[in-house]
């Protein structure tokens, strides 16, 4: 059966303003459910679930957590033990990198997914029938080009895996029942048997489609990175679809161009339809001007991915970004609050039982973390959340500040996470695994690395890495490609973004002898007191910044030695 988007679009907005308006009331219940649920598991009985009757004793008895705590646990689960964190089994386990890159595992039960589906999925078709409230549904909802592909892999004890973004369609697809005739590709590509790098086909099938009305991806970088590869290789897809071919510089394997072949035969009058835009000035609005229809682009965006949301923004023109959810593999945590409204966030009271750290001085009296109907708008918090799949009081590491309510629901904007030092596109490199690269880099160079740093670097077409690396004498040859490759095997997140060419490779500048000393130096004739300074990683400000940038020599004048 064909979806009904708008009629499940208001059902969800109708849940989110009945439950934001007695969120603490939801909370509560929430909460009393989750521990009544789970007390008869291994974790609930190791810390008393079944006694725990408010939120003073949950706060008591419940210890807060991070991954670690977990993973003995999951362990378990995965060796098929029931009732080890939860009541309900685990239906998927969502693979994100850990801090130090080894992969972990975080199990969803159906619950959860049952709730991602309602908000994080229904909401945003409530949010676009909100907003063109004045069209016909038919005008509004039709087919979509969904960026992802939902390739089914599984645990060894055969239950589903993958990335958190891909979950709640490989759910939804679990036998095989999902209806795919909303979106420009066909099934198969959705759900390919590999994941793999199926761009080509997928942006052939979408430039067929004249009655586009949405596209959706989950980050922005994601998206715009498929708005440049249709700028950038036009004319290559227009001779394609014309002749019905595949030309020879696309990487695909013979299987998929027979494919192509079968579903795209040639369609001149199309690719003529399309060469009467000017490529010179197809590039600003590029969207409306090849899919006239297209209502609105789903991706997350935003000051966390300034430079793609600005890129994505003159592909869009004037087609409105809904900037869809706050998430991550622990849990969907809120959704974006208006249509092309970034870093806004509802945060929904059903998503799991939510406490907030207080990090000002003036709040940091309170002994526990606050409870949602206890924040303050303009008051920054540490995010910790129980979630119905598993984790009790779990310590995000996200910074978040209040800026708004939805009735009694916090508006929140995410600020930065405790632990992340770079994310241009999604990759989430933290200090951890900056320091296991190095080591990395250090053994596979033959070198000794005395200090390194590492920022943005925004110059060139793409946004990438660049270190500043102070180090013995060594031959620099292949030496970025080298630190690259250390990246890469450390953050699978890193990989992926590489793979997909969303950030540019690594580039490294050499530093003159004792350029770190000299820094502690700076920061002491500064007035810094040295003890409260720990070593420059994260060049995280214009003064740190420079001070590096000034410090730079060519590689062969790099060796320690006196200091300059």
């Amino acid at each position: 059966m064909k979806t009904d988007y708008g009629k499940l679009g208001q059902e969800s907005m109708d849940s989110l303003r009945k439950t934001s308006e007695l969120a603490a009331d939801v909370q509560l219940r929430l909460l009393a459910e989750i521990m009544r649920r789970n007390c008869d598991t291994v974790y609930g009985k190791k810390y008393g679930f079944g006694d725990i009757e408010t939120t003073g004793e949950f706060q008591r008895k419940v210890p807060l957590s991070v991954y670690r705590n977990y993973e003995d646990y999951i362990l378990r689960m995965i060796a098929g033990e029931e009732k080890v964190l939860t009541e309900e089994p685990g239906v998927y386990y969502c693979i994100s990198s850990g801090t130090t890159g080894e992969a972990k595992y975080l199990p969803l039960t159906e619950t959860d997914l049952k709730i991602q589906h309602r908000y994080a999925y229904g909401i945003p078709f409530g949010m676009v029938g909100e907003y063109y409230r004045d069209l016909p549904g038919e005008e509004v909802f039709g087919k979509i080009f969904q960026i992802g592909e939902f390739a089914k892999t599984y645990m060894e004890n055969g239950v589903m895996n993958g990335i958190r973004s891909g979950c709640l369609y490989q759910w939804l697809d679990r036998d095989g029942q999902f209806d795919a005739r909303d979106y420009c590709v066909p099934k198969e590509i959705l759900f390919p048997d590999t994941l793999e790098d199926l761009l080509y086909i997928k942006v052939r099938f979408a430039l067929e489609e004249r009655s586009l009305c949405a596209i959706h991806g989950v980050f922005i970088n994601r998206v715009a990175g498929v708005m440049d590869y249709i700028w950038r290789n036009w004319e290559m897809l227009l001779t394609d679809m014309e002749q019905g071919s595949v030309d020879e510089s696309v990487g695909l394997s013979n299987q998929w161009r027979e494919y192509v072949g079968r579903k795209l035969p040639p369609n001149p009058l199309r690719a003529q339809e399309l060469r009467h835009l000017s490529y010179e000035t197809l590039r600003k609005d590029m969207i409306k001007k090849i899919w006239p229809k297209v209502r609105y682009v789903l991706a997350i965006g935003g000051k966390s991915f300034a430079y793609y949301t600005e890129k994505m923004e003159g592909y869009a023109g004037s087609v409105p970004i809904y900037h869809y959810a706050y998430a991550a593999s622990e849990g969907i945590f809120g959704v974006a609050e208006k249509m092309d409204q970034p870093d806004r966030y509802i945060l929904f009271p059903e998503a799991g039982f939510f406490e907030f750290l207080p990090l000002s001085d003036k709040l940091k009296k309170y002994e526990q973390p606050l409870f949602m109907w206890e924040v303050s708008v303009g008051e920054r918090y540490e995010l910790v959340f129980t979630n119905h799949s598993g984790l009790y009081r779990y310590c995000m590491g996200d910074v978040i500040e209040v800026v708004g309510w939805y009735g009694q629901a916090p508006i929140v904007q995410f600020c930065y996470r405790r632990n992340q030092v770079i994310n241009i596109a999604g990759e989430k490199s933290n200090q951890e695994q900056f320091a296991q690269v190095i080591r990395k880099f250090a053994m596979r160079m033959c070198c000794e690395v005395i200090g390194y740093s590492v920022q943005e670097d925004v110059s060139d077409v793409l946004p990438r890495y660049l270190f500043y690396l102070e180090c013995t004498d060594m031959d620099t040859t292949c030496a970025e490609e080298v630190l690259d490759d250390c990246l890469c095997q450390v953050n699978y997140e890193y990989r992926g973004c590489r793979k997909m060419n969303e950030i540019g490779g690594v580039r490294i500048s050499y530093l003159r002898a004792g350029s770190f000393c000299r820094y502690e130096e700076y920061l002491a004739n500064s007035g810094k007191m040295m003890g409260q300074n720990k070593r420059v990683c994260i060049l995280d400000t214009a003064e740190k910044k420079q001070f590096f940038a000034g410090q730079t020599v060519e590689p062969g004048a790099k060796c320690r030695g006196k200091q300059q």
